[in-house]
């Protein structure tokens, strides 16, 4: 490729339009000879839109043929007439004329005007001298004339025609594409109902749900029994601590996955009956142990146990088939210290009538999470031998479990740092609106009053199931913020937007949208390097985050988060759901804070290409009225049979060109704003800003590629010419990463 001359054409006369720089490269072929040595040349290089011809019969003519764009003005050096001997000059003079050109048009040579709509005849002009022809037109028409030629008193003359011919469109396409919307309850739960009395039960099949019976000692039986019960039948614990170490335990462990991932915050109630036989020494506990799996994968016991008597005892972990010693229990106190994972919990006193052992959720004493086993649990202490005999009893009946089974959905990642009760869960009691809600919760990792150490989060980040335009897109949910009593104000709750503004499949921008309570806050990272403390107190945009204050929130209040993408180049991967606790925890859900999450709704335009378009690179989709292309793509097609030009209406930022087979831009034109640059291969050159500017055109002709900028009315405004040797394959527009075009239109003439 190489920068051509600058040919700069001043017409005089007012049938011609006004002035304007036309950058063209022109290379000549000899298609008539005089006998006067002058010749007259084509300008190959704008073939077929522009060619000549000869044709030697009776007489000798020579023949100027052009298209145009119908309406808009158009002007090329078509030829010259070239001296093969110095001192001769040359004059058009106008014969006949046929056609009905509705409009204006001029041909000059040497710079002067020859013959117009209005004019017969120009002056003579030293040759050589181009032959420029310009023309605003609507229909065909044809000019007969003669070339006249002089040198001192030498006068000869020969034919020339000129015909110009409005090009056809031969292809047109415009784009549209409707609004869509992703609408996300987080509806994750369904109801579980279970309530069994043990009627039809035996003591092959204890329960209609997978259990397993642990004992520990000789003396421990679990039975049904038929004649006792609120109403009768009923299961019966029957234990004395016979084993070598005095102890006895009789368990009934219900797996309870076959109702789903039944939630910490469902009801689960069961009644119960006690009562001891002569000799028992009366250190006797009962309890109900729940096998809980939170949302990090972690497992926490919990034990819910009531007493009679005195004395000291075991709990006993029963849940994983065995019977293992957790920690002691003192009757009538509670537990002693009891290891990580194992939460014990004294409820009261065990009863000598029918009366309800526990009812209620459990998520206040280990968090949300999902409950996989329950286990009904009597363990004694010391032996009188045989059954019946200084034994224990409990019995259980009208077991219900009233409540849901949640689960976050598969295209939710979730990152926590924090103390125990940190985590992402389906909260289906609480919302800003209607239950179930996404919820995160959070205390802070540490305590000393550092935020860069001290900083706990929860994250759960929603993949959209497929990228979508940021440009355009709007994005609303509301959010509930509760906060403990204990809980100091140095909380951050965002929304994470996560855009791919290259086109590699991976999140490189978040726009954080966020609220806080107090002055001391932290914000991190949802998708680039998740959980990476990113901004402490004070935030501030980086190539990588750019950060939205929204203001504050309060303790039991909703609020909007209310998001517009407007312009945003690249395309949206998902959107993340923060909370960030800057310093200080206690124990269990003390100094904790929640932001439950709900009615996310995402509405975008992305529709695919229309047919005979593809794309090289991820992100181009029809949206609304455009063609949209952003991130590193080239989105083509190939071009038209016969197109002589291709004219656009696109914004942005990006380029329209003709590319070869591997995508390379063999020529075209690069905006930014109002400002334009033709490209020719791998060089730009500068045409300008401007801001009138409405179309590009470009026209691969034989081996030149032209590129005209136009405003509303088709005026030229800028114009560059470049020659290429590859083959031009494809037309359509590029962008870069960080770029967006939107391209409105594309039609073909020829």
């Amino acid at each position: 490729m190489k920068r051509l001359a600058l040919l700069l054409i001043a017409l005089g006369v007012a049938a011609v339009y006004a002035l304007f720089s036309f950058f063209n490269a022109t290379y000549w072929r000899v298609n008539a000879t005089l006998p006067p040595p002058v010749m007259k040349d084509f300008n190959a290089s704008l073939y077929p839109l522009a060619r000549g011809w000869y044709q030697l019969s009776d007489v000798n003519i020579t023949y100027y043929y052009m298209k145009f764009m119908p309406g808009w003005p158009e002007q090329y050096v078509v030829g010259r007439f070239r001296a093969r001997d110095p001192g001769w000059s040359a004059r058009l003079v106008a014969v006949s004329r046929a056609g009905n050109p509705g409009g204006t048009y001029a041909i000059s040579l040497g710079g002067q005007p020859q013959i117009t709509d209005q004019q017969d005849a120009g002056p003579f002009v030293p040759t050589t001298a181009q032959l420029v022809w310009t023309t605003a037109t609507t229909g065909r028409y044809s000019v007969l004339a003669r070339a006249i030629f002089q040198q001192g008193g030498i006068t000869a003359w020969q034919w020339v025609n000129f015909t110009a011919e409005p090009m056809q469109r031969l292809y047109q396409q415009t784009f549209s594409c409707g609004v869509s919307s992703i609408s996300e309850s987080f509806n994750w739960c369904s109801s579980v109902q279970y309530n069994y009395g043990w009627t039809g039960a035996s003591n092959t099949t204890l329960i209609n749900l997978p259990y397993q019976v642990v004992t520990y000692g000789p003396e421990a039986w679990v039975e049904v029994s038929s004649s006792v019960g609120n109403p009768a039948p009923s299961l019966r614990l029957l234990v004395d601590g016979a084993n070598s170490d005095l102890y006895g335990v009789a368990a009934l462990v219900i797996d309870l996955t076959a109702l789903g991932q039944v939630s910490t915050a469902s009801t689960f109630s069961i009644e119960h009956l006690y009562g001891w036989i002569g000799g028992d020494t009366r250190n006797n506990i009962a309890y109900l142990e729940f096998k809980v799996r939170r949302p990090d994968g972690s497992v926490v016991k919990l034990y819910l146990v009531r007493d009679d008597g005195i004395l000291t005892t075991q709990i006993f972990d029963v849940v994983e088939g065995t019977a293992t010693a957790v920690c002691s229990y003192s009757v009538g106190s509670g537990p002693g210290s009891c290891p990580a994972g194992h939460v014990v919990i004294r409820l009261g006193t065990l009863s000598t009538s029918w009366s309800t052992f526990y009812s209620g959720s459990i998520d206040s004493y280990v968090g949300i999470g999902v409950v996989e086993k329950i286990a009904l649990v009597a363990v004694d202490r010391f032996s009188g031998r045989n059954k019946w005999r200084a034994d224990f009893f409990v019995y259980w009946d009208n077991f219900a479990i009233n409540g849901w089974s949640c689960t976050l959905s598969s295209n939710v990642a979730t990152y926590t740092r924090g103390q125990s009760l940190t985590q992402v869960y389906v909260d289906p009691r609480n919302s800003p609106s209607t239950p179930p809600s996404l919820a995160t919760e959070v205390d802070a990792y540490g305590n000393t009053g550092n935020v860069n150490d001290d900083y706990g989060y929860a994250v759960a980040v929603y993949r959209l199931p497929a990228p979508i335009p940021a440009a355009g897109t709007a994005i609303s949910v509301r959010g509930l913020y509760q906060r403990d009593s204990n809980d100091a104000s140095n909380n951050a709750a965002f929304v994470s937007v996560g855009v791919d503004t290259n086109g590699d499949g991976a999140v490189d921008m978040e726009y954080i949208y966020y609220r806080t309570d107090g002055t001391t806050y932290a914000i991190v990272s949802s998708f680039i390097n998740p959980g990476q403390l990113i901004c402490a107190g004070a935030c501030a945009d980086t190539t990588q985050f750019k950060f939205i204050a929204l203001g504050s929130m309060a303790s039991e209040n909703s609020y909007a988060w209310s998001i517009s993408l407007g312009e945003t180049p690249g395309a949206v991967l998902g959107v993340a759901f923060g909370v960030v606790d800057a310093s200080g925890y206690a124990d269990g859900a003390s100094d904790d804070f929640w932001v439950f999450w709900d009615d996310l709704t995402i509405t975008y335009s992305a529709c695919g290409l229309p047919s005979g378009w593809s794309a090289s690179g991820k992100y181009a989709w029809q949206s609304n009225n455009y063609l949209l292309a952003t991130g590193s793509v080239v989105v083509y097609r190939g071009l038209v049979p016969n197109a002589l030009t291709y004219l656009s209406n696109f914004t942005g930022v990006g380029a329209f060109a003709v590319f070869d087979s591997s995508f390379n831009v063999i020529f075209g034109v690069f905006k930014t704003g109002s400002s334009f640059s033709a490209l020719c291969g791998p060089s730009a050159v500068a045409l300008g800003t401007l801001p009138a500017a409405k179309y590009v055109e470009l026209r691969p002709l034989n081996g030149f590629g032209d590129v005209i900028i136009r405003d509303q009315s088709g005026a030229v405004l800028a114009r560059y010419g470049c020659t290429y040797s590859t083959t031009p394959q494809y037309v359509g527009y590029k962008t870069d990463a960080g770029q967006i075009l939107k391209a409105y239109s594309i039609e073909t003439w020829g």
